[in-house]
């Protein structure tokens, strides 16, 4: 299969997908919420409102170009949907049952305590937690951490126990791992430090929004993370790019979700480490598959790489995004193996909610906290810009 076939991607926004897939060599076919400037600059995109949002997806599917699909963030709450758009064409994804073991915590509990790694409590029924210690509240179709909230903390919202787990808070660093799943384990390609619920963002608590990296891990944490994605893959048959968060912990990496599908942090390794996660994902597809190539300043590597980050920007109150800007330049401008200044770019004039993403920036420096003061420096500016006294 020629690499200029088109890939069809769907999701809640596939431009960070999209963009992997173009430097691959691949050739996007897009639908998401966004259909962000910056996406349709660079491939075919169409806009999905939320009303049609998961349905809508099977009539795209049917109107899309010939060619293998994958999904990004939020599709994999809808193993049904997958098995359906699965039936008319190839999925370069997971498959819907191992979505529901994937996305299922009380499964995932028994697995990794199962393989002897460290995994939050979980109950199913708030009648059933322990007096003891505090506790989350996570939609069982959660993403992005939208409606994560302490039990019983002020203003908490009712929900009903079938709609949701309740897991054991770990206190820690959150970060997130990528890897390539495949027949006979997986490859970690990396781990980034997240940032979840950041003022300086304007974010909720507990909503993802940015990460950096690559986050160097001491080898007895590394090899732990390592052995994470390879029980994922062998139990859970997790195959291609995918996720696990986890909160590093007193030395400890504790798995708190599994992402099965493109992750959002895949990008910056791909532009930290010089490689193209998308050609990786196609292996464990590809019935005509190339050979799966060493990664180029892979884990482990003494070569040293820069530390990129990413950060969404959240509205802070309703605004309708200008014609002009600091991004204007990213639209379309860059070579796609270039990281950009800005993306996730929205239309001149969109209408965006309190709360809602606004944009997407990036940083990089030579170290760690450089990269994070380039990244709150910048943060600082638009939301100068964007909310003028």
């Amino acid at each position: 299969m020629p690499s200029s076939q088109p890939i069809v991607i769907f999701g809640a926004s596939v431009r960070a997908a999209a963009f992997s897939a173009l430097r691959a060599g691949l050739q996007p076919w897009c639908a998401d919420l966004f259909s962000d400037a910056d996406l349709q600059a660079s491939c075919p995109a169409i806009r999905i409102s939320s009303s049609a949002y998961s349905k809508g997806f099977v009539a795209l599917a049917a109107k899309a170009p010939p060619g293998p699909w994958m999904y990004t963030g939020g599709l994999e709450n809808y193993p049904a949907l997958v098995e359906r758009i699965s039936t008319t064409r190839p999925l370069w994804g997971n498959t819907g049952a191992s979505l529901s073991i994937a996305r299922s915590l009380v499964t995932l509990a028994s697995i990794f305590r199962s393989n002897g790694i460290s995994f939050p409590m979980v109950h199913e029924f708030s009648t059933k937690l322990p007096q003891q210690g505090r506790w989350l509240v996570k939609p069982r179709r959660g993403a992005g951490g939208a409606g994560i909230h302490f039990h019983n903390s002020i203003g908490t919202r009712r929900s009903s126990n079938r709609q949701v787990y309740f897991q054991e808070y770990i206190e820690g660093v959150p970060c997130s791992a990528v890897y390539i799943g495949l027949e006979n384990g997986a490859k970690l390609l990396g781990t980034t430090r997240q940032f979840v619920g950041e003022t300086w963002l304007n974010a909720a608590p507990f909503h993802y929004c940015g990460s950096f990296g690559p986050l160097p891990l001491e080898p007895p944490i590394q090899r732990e993370v390592e052995r994470v994605g390879n029980v994922l893959a062998q139990e859970c048959l997790l195959r291609g790019l995918f996720g696990v968060d986890f909160i590093l912990s007193e030395g400890i990496p504790w798995p708190v979700e599994v992402n099965p599908r493109y992750p959002a942090s895949t990008e910056i390794l791909e532009y930290a480490l010089g490689i193209k996660a998308m050609s990786f994902h196609r292996v464990a597809f590809d019935a005509n598959r190339p050979e799966l190539l060493p990664l180029a300043n892979a884990p482990g590597s003494e070569t040293e790489v820069p530390f990129i980050g990413k950060a969404i920007l959240f509205a802070k109150r309703s605004l309708e995004f200008p014609k002009k800007g600091p991004w204007t330049s990213s639209v379309g401008r860059k070579p796609i193996e270039k990281m950009p200044d800005f993306a996730d770019i929205p239309e001149p004039g969109c209408i965006i909610k309190a709360g809602a993403p606004i944009l997407t920036f990036f940083a990089q420096s030579t170290t760690m906290n450089g990269c994070l003061d380039d990244l709150k420096e910048r943060a600082q500016a638009l939301d100068h810009y964007l909310w003028k006294p």
